[in-house]
């Protein structure tokens, strides 16, 4: 474990776990920039402070997520219509 190596600390863990997560997973720039962040700030603060960074974090990323779910949607809806448009486009055409 990358805690228990000598000279290792916790935010410095938490970017590299992150940087080779980020590769693996489909996260935007900006919810990569919100967890680095977060894990700046871990070990660093008291109880009621950690818990704020917590909640910030959390309503930050529910943000992001409620703005993919509006893209997600507007991006549906324009595919749909595509579909539509292509296939009525090739019935005129055959006929």
């Amino acid at each position: 474990m990358q805690l228990e190596q000598r000279g290792s600390d916790l935010p410095a863990v938490w970017s590299s776990t992150i940087e080779a997560w980020t590769l693996q997973a489909n996260l935007a720039k900006n919810e990569k920039e919100i967890l680095l962040q977060f894990g700046a700030t871990l070990g660093q603060h008291d109880f009621t402070q950690q818990k704020k960074h917590i909640q910030l974090a959390l309503h930050h990323l529910e943000r992001e997520m409620h703005e993919a779910r509006d893209q997600h949607l507007k991006y549906a809806k324009l595919a749909k219509s595509l579909g539509v448009l292509a296939g009525l486009f090739l019935i005129i055409l055959l006929f």
